[in-house]
């Protein structure tokens, strides 16, 4: 299996595929092609199965009728959402770049079709999948051994909004370090992706001491990004590439300036 090395230097992950500005979160060839002019080092983006089982890139569920787009099939999405792409379509622009993509699974029920989706590709090593449900991630394992799987954490629920996501984060600061060498083997995960409000320097310390590089996302503020370096992250998760670089600046400057709360 694929494993991310231990970098000296911060790595940045292009959110959504930059299409976080985008009705629905829909990437379009332009906003994916647009991952290699920034120099990104991955890509993350978010797919579904639609009810034909087309797998198709978006980062909402619900379409601007109100319906899920997983009980429509692919004519019928782009019927409501014409720039929707299938993940075909999505890796005719990806594969040619190199950059590596991390595809999100947004239903845990999706797991073994991504799963033999990504293991037919010609450069596996190009791709890796990601879900916050252990058991997702297990069954990709055993679907598609060499892919790489990047658990997210903390593990939330379907349903709870951004401010109950918010406070669950906050409560699991202090617990998920212990934990960390247990919830990153049970699935085999190759790198760890947290969500920025759990992120802390003994989190950090924890993965680096697993040798698993730690993602946190998604950080689109000077502030989070300055308080993320400070934790140890190895990668961060943003929809803002060229902004939070720029904020960050030399390494000194970062490390004279920020605190990780």
């Amino acid at each position: 299996m694929y494993t991310l090395p231990q970098w000296p230097e911060l790595r940045w992950i292009a959110h959504a595929g930059l299409a976080a500005g985008r009705p629905g979160g829909t990437p379009t060839r332009q906003t994916l092609s647009g991952a290699a002019r920034l120099s990104v080092d991955f890509l993350e983006i978010d797919v579904w199965r639609a009810a034909d089982g087309t797998l198709v890139l978006r980062h909402d569920l619900q379409l601007p009728s109100h319906r899920p787009l997983t009980a429509l099939d692919l004519a019928a999405i782009r019927a409501e959402d014409p720039d929707v792409l299938t993940l075909d379509e999505a890796a005719e622009v990806l594969e040619p770049t190199g950059i590596p993509t991390l595809v999100d699974l947004k239903q845990p029920a999706d797991a073994e079709p991504v799963a033999r989706w990504l293991a037919a590709r010609p450069s596996p090593d190009h791709w890796a999948i990601g879900s916050d449900d252990p058991d997702a991630l297990r069954r990709a394992r055993d679907t598609a051994p060499h892919v790489a799987r990047w658990r997210t954490l903390p593990h939330i629920p379907p349903g709870p909004g951004e401010g109950a996501r918010r406070i669950a984060a906050c409560a699991l600061r202090d617990l998920l370090p212990p934990r960390l060498p247990r919830l990153t083997a049970e699935v085999g995960a190759a790198a760890l992706s947290v969500d920025r409000w759990a992120v802390t320097p003994a989190l950090c310390r924890a993965a680096h001491a697993g040798s698993t590089p730690l993602t946190a996302w998604t950080v689109n503020t000077e502030g989070a990004a300055r308080r993320m370096k400070r934790c140890g992250v190895d990668l961060i998760t943003t929809d803002r590439i060229t902004a939070m670089r720029a904020a960050l600046g030399p390494p000194q400057d970062v490390a004279a300036t920020a605190r990780c709360d």
